[in-house]
């Protein structure tokens, strides 16, 4: 049977205030098109504080093609990580394929610590 569960990836640990690299995604078995990839970065008591989606701003879809579709998350600005608190966050990565098939494709934690020198 297929799994349905989303690849578990912990973010790389930033220091809040500092800018998070983009990072690419590839699939090169994608069934259908890519229509559209979102991101939500929750903190622990579930709120939204990082929302990127790719019909609004900060991830792009660089190739949408059935059999092989990339994006691209981010950067996340300086600005944004400078409003987080230090502490650890979750993330998860969905997509929407050009039927309408939502897919919870990424989902982890995302590490923000604290920036010293404004100690």
């Amino acid at each position: 049977s297929l799994n349905l569960s989303p690849l578990r990836s912990d973010l790389t640990a930033i220091t809040r205030g500092d800018t998070f690299p983009a990072i690419q995604f590839a699939d090169s078995a994608a069934d259908t098109d890519l229509s559209r990839v979102r991101m939500k970065v929750c903190n622990a008591s579930g709120a939204t504080v990082i929302s990127l989606d790719s019909d609004a701003t900060g991830i792009t879809i660089t190739s949408a093609s059935a059999g092989s579709w990339d994006f691209t998350i981010g950067p996340i600005s300086a600005a944004t990580t400078e409003g987080l608190a230090a502490g650890l966050y979750a993330y998860d990565i969905e997509t929407t394929d050009s039927v309408g098939s939502v897919r919870t494709e990424f989902d982890g934690n995302w590490e923000i610590l604290p920036q010293i020198t404004d100690l």
